[in-house]
């Protein structure tokens, strides 16, 4: 059906090349938003996990081995360190609940694809070192997020 159409698709964008950043133009993404959160650098995490649109027990398990949090969520980041990022230009990984959005895409009144993909992106913030644990960097994110999905004729989603 749709929903196994879906996923192929956007497994397929996020293996070709959401995460490497010579996909993002200097519009789309500042150079200084790779480096403003050097929180990043001093919490590498070492795993063998690649992107991956899960169920709601995958996202769980890695959810609870990585953040320590024993529960589904929609979208988690994992930023690379690897020596090899500076060749490959992948910035990491993202694993997508595919369960989770469509069930919070059902709730909030969103549609499915243009939920998953904002979680995409999101994940990609992530990645770049932004978190929403703080007012002001939340903001900062909500508002990039905001313009790239305008890019892409995706309403706000906040």
């Amino acid at each position: 059906g749709g929903g196994r159409k879906n996923k192929f698709l956007i497994e397929s964008i996020i293996r070709n090349s959401i995460l490497n950043k010579n996909n993002f133009t200097k519009s789309d993404i500042d150079e200084d938003d790779i480096s403003t959160n050097k929180k990043l650098n001093n919490n590498i995490v070492k795993r063998d996990d690649k992107n991956e649109i899960l169920n709601n027990n995958e996202i769980q398990e890695l959810n609870n081995k990585y953040r320590k949090k024993n529960s589904p969520t929609n979208v988690l980041s994992f930023t690379n360190e690897d020596i090899s990022k500076s060749i490959t230009g992948d910035l990491g990984d993202i694993a997508i609940s595919y369960q989770y959005i469509e069930e919070e895409s059902r709730q909030q009144n969103k549609k499915f694809d243009d939920h998953l993909i904002h979680m995409l992106i999101h994940g990609v913030y992530h990645i770049l070192g932004f978190d929403h644990e703080n007012n002001e960097m939340a903001a900062q994110m909500e508002n990039k997020e905001i313009k790239l999905l305008k890019k892409i004729n995706i309403d706000n989603p906040y």
